[in-house]
């Protein structure tokens, strides 16, 4: 949790937002019985995995049309883009989002979905560019966002990253290299520069619950005075009911947070968003991953 003064430089951008502190939540255009995640005092992120969207063409992308625009989340960091023209499609039919999209990953592309009216991205950038390899091609793309509160904003920064998969010992080496490098990175800014709060999410392609997770995921879940999974009770569930990736019966769609965000996680809700209770056809026509949401309340200074 932590909050900064607005700088001269961003006043004319914040400033537009300060009508928007009491803003109601948007109903959906479509007639569709699936509950709006959206709530007046907190911000939702949510993390997609679309598989190799739009796989299944035209009727997926008005499927993902419709569902993003009745889930209504802030912010919305989706995976696997296969045609990136698709996601701008689908961003050009939801009036309540702008698009950030990565721009040196080429192939299996990230998006994120940001409510305009609500958020300014401050900065954009796609980190480790040098570690195309380890990160699979796939570089985490992150952007900093300001929501304005009264007369100051509140800072937040969103890392939307799709690590390698499988379980062979070479994929668990480069993970646990990605997740390495992506903690020292945060380390360094969080000691030396702004305790920043971080919310980092994705298709992290493991699960916290096995060995391989263990190993994958080293660096982060030896440091647990920094870092915390608010997906880890999750991942550890004694059922598999709320696994991310359930044909797999595994929970591989992970939501990490830094040290300033412990404070607003003790009132958060972590939860797997099982669009597959409403949509017969979820697992077939839309994704083999289920979204998972971090709901929480920014909380002053």
């Amino acid at each position: 949790m932590k909050m900064w003064s607005v700088k001269i430089i961003l006043l004319l951008a914040v400033s537009m937002l300060v009508w928007l502190g009491c803003a109601e939540p948007v109903p959906s255009r479509h007639s569709f019985s699936l509950p709006t995640v959206d709530r007046e005092e907190t911000l939702e992120v949510i993390t997609w995995n679309l598989r190799f969207f739009p796989q299944n063409g035209v009727e997926e992308v008005n499927r993902v049309i419709m569902l993003l625009d009745s889930l209504n989340a802030d912010v919305v960091c989706l995976q696997e883009i296969d045609q990136m023209s698709q996601l701008v499609r689908v961003a050009n039919a939801l009036p309540q989002y702008d698009l950030i999209q990565s721009i040196r990953t080429d192939f299996l592309m990230m998006g994120i979905l940001y409510k305009p009216d609500l958020l300014v991205p401050l900065d954009t950038s796609e980190l480790f560019p040098d570690e195309s390899y380890t990160f699979a091609g796939r570089f985490p793309l992150q952007v900093k966002f300001a929501r304005q509160m009264d007369s100051i904003a509140y800072h937040f920064t969103v890392i939307n990253m799709h690590l390698k998969a499988k379980g062979e010992a070479s994929s668990i080496q480069r993970r646990h290299d990605a997740t390495t490098l992506l903690h020292e990175y945060l380390s360094d800014v969080i000691t030396t520069t702004e305790d920043t709060n971080f919310v980092v999410v994705g298709d992290w392609n493991d699960d916290l619950s096995t060995s391989n997770g263990a190993t994958s995921f080293t660096a982060f879940m030896n440091d647990t005075e920094n870092f915390y999974f608010t997906t880890w009770d999750l991942a550890w569930a004694e059922t598999d009911e709320e696994d991310s990736y359930p044909g797999w019966s595994s929970f591989l769609d992970h939501i990490l947070i830094s040290r300033a965000l412990f404070d607003e996680n003790e009132t958060a809700t972590t939860r797997t968003l099982k669009l597959d209770n409403y949509l017969s056809d979820y697992f077939s026509l839309v994704s083999d991953h289920r979204p998972v949401m971090f709901r929480f309340e920014p909380l002053p200074d």
